[in-house]
């Protein structure tokens, strides 16, 4: 089975053409997850392969925005020049944890700097699973930025209701990896009330984190 093909692209950013390491979607197998859904895979670790780094400015993105016009192209392209001069990333079939890590912080910086706030918040919430892979304490720094992203989408983002309840998660489920119960008790009870009757997978999530939290029996 293929598990590597190769996409062409234009960088938006510097303007060059490349190819970006994409995988065939037979090859991405998830085993399990996480109360957050963070997936644990079989075999590759397809979670390093879902931004698009371009290899010659490092401009990176989630792989539907990537060859989008971009907006603060001058800072984006200053963003990146101090990036690509400090770091080096193997983006290729072979990369790292310690790669894929590096990836979601350039996309996590892009995309707040574009004030993309939703975006941040999902760059910066993948990153803390790569170090929980990692067994990193970093882990802690990336789930406290996502959660000001998330906040901050859930506060100024117009949001379509599957993405409500998906911020509205990821604000009670990040609390509470941190935790603060109580916090996570309150967006919780809120995301039942608000959306209780609907049919989603964050709000199972919620229904059972919230009666563990309560109850004292969720620690981490």
């Amino acid at each position: 089975m293929q598990i590597f093909w190769q996409k062409n692209c234009t960088c938006p950013v510097c303007g060059k053409q490349f190819q970006a390491v994409r995988l065939f979607s037979e090859a991405i197998k998830v085993k399990e997850r996480d109360t957050d859904l963070k997936p644990a895979y079989e075999g590759i670790n397809a979670l390093l392969f879902q931004p698009i780094t371009c290899t010659h400015c490092y401009y990176t993105a989630f792989e539907d925005d990537f060859e989008k016009p971009v907006t603060e192209k001058k800072r984006i392209q200053e963003l990146c020049d101090r990036i690509k001069n400090s770091l080096s990333i193997d983006l290729s079939e072979n990369r790292s944890l310690k790669d894929g890590a590096m990836i979601f912080a350039i996309a996590a910086a892009v995309y707040t700097l574009t004030e993309k706030h939703l975006k941040a918040a999902e760059a910066y919430l993948k990153l803390s699973w790569i170090h929980r892979d990692m067994h990193s304490k970093d882990e802690n720094n990336a789930l406290e930025q996502a959660m000001k992203c998330f906040l901050e989408s859930y506060k100024n983002d117009e949001l379509a209701p599957e993405k409500e309840i998906m911020v509205i998660f990821y604000l009670g489920e990040i609390n509470l990896r941190l935790g603060n119960k109580k916090e996570a008790v309150r967006w919780f009870s809120s995301l039942i009330q608000k959306f209780g009757n609907t049919n989603s997978i964050y709000i199972k999530l919620a229904r059972k984190e919230w009666q563990q939290a309560a109850a004292g029996k969720r620690g981490l």
